[in-house]
């Protein structure tokens, strides 16, 4: 089976092994443990509240996001191969080359952007990407945590879709991200 480039880079960013119709994501590098840890506070917060914020409806690209953000880490996510299309076009387009190589001004541009984030850290932790920065994983996951909005309901980044792409882009961060089960394969 063929997935989408898009997808790929988003969702499995530094390379996939295929074991039947699942996929695990593949990190090259880890979090310091103390961002880490606060790094699984905020995607503790945010997923408490997407939980509590009403599901999407007539948009699948939107719910299929919203359920893998609150997938379980350790699981397979089940989608269908229908899916794969509305969820391809809703990823972001890749950052354009200059931002792989000045990470404090790509961050500047993209802070208050968690879906542009996930795109700059898919694109930096790519086999062909050059070779970025030292600590690039923790700026990025600082600046997520930083511009992170905690509430009494849990943390968010000003509205739904921008707090679902935030949990994305952490999880992929921390080399967390729900391994791709296609259903019919």
């Amino acid at each position: 089976m063929r997935i989408p480039p898009a997808l790929l880079c988003a969702l499995l960013a530094a390379g996939a092994m295929a074991q039947g119709g699942a996929f695990r994501v593949r990190t090259e590098g880890r979090l310091p443990l103390s961002v880490a840890q606060e790094a699984d506070q905020a995607l503790d917060r945010a997923q408490r509240w997407v939980a509590a914020q009403p599901a999407p409806t007539n948009d699948l690209a939107r719910l299929t996001l919203r359920r893998y953000a609150l997938a379980p880490a350790g699981e397979p996510f089940a989608l269908r191969r229908c899916d794969l299309t509305p969820l391809e076009q809703a990823f972001p387009e890749p950052p354009a080359p200059a931002a792989l190589t000045n990470l404090t001004a790509a961050l500047a541009q993209r802070r208050d952007d968690p879906k542009a984030l996930l795109a700059l850290a898919a694109a930096l932790g790519a086999p062909n990407a050059p070779a970025p920065e030292p600590g690039w994983r923790e700026r990025l996951a600082l600046t997520l945590i930083e511009t992170q909005r905690v509430t009494a309901q849990g943390g968010h980044w000003g509205g739904q879709d921008a707090t679902v792409w935030a949990i994305v882009a952490l999880r992929h961060l921390l080399g967390e991200s729900p391994a791709l089960a296609v259903e019919g394969e």
